[in-house]
């Protein structure tokens, strides 16, 4: 896949997520070599944007409502509940309750984890995707 463009046509996922993700990874050329490393290893590994709080706070803040809709479609096609699903991500060791305090509640001391984890999740979601498409192309 040669273009951000054809990638986001491609996609199942929402194209500003996927430009989200990009944008924050550094761009189409950094994304496109990071993202098979992404999806056989996991955002935890360290990958250009993702690493830092000050980074993947910022991120999902500013991408909440696209992140949260990728997560429920999710955790509806898996027939499980939203904040269920997010509580159980690896990283995470937290109560369905305090991963909904995270996502609502500025205030809560879940929220730098949460939305750290919810940032790694946008990553793997786009990454994996992307990864998909090659193996079709």
């Amino acid at each position: 896949m040669k273009t951000i463009k054809e990638f986001c046509e491609k996609s199942h996922l929402d194209a500003a997520i996927i430009r989200a993700v990009v944008r924050q990874a550094g761009g189409w050329e950094s994304f496109s070599s990071m993202a098979d490393d992404v999806t056989n290893h996991g955002a935890d590994g360290g990958f250009s944007g993702f690493i830092y709080y000050t980074e993947t706070v910022k991120f999902t803040a500013s991408n909440k409502a696209a992140i949260l809709a990728m997560a429920q479609q999710m955790a509806s096609d898996l027939g499980e509940p939203l904040y269920k699903m997010i509580a159980g991500f690896n990283c995470l060791k937290i109560t369905e309750g305090e991963a909904a305090e995270a996502i609502h509640n500025p205030r809560s001391e879940e929220r730098t984890q949460v939305f750290n984890a919810l940032a790694w999740f946008a990553l793997e979601e786009v990454s994996r995707s992307y990864s998909d498409q090659l193996e079709t192309a």
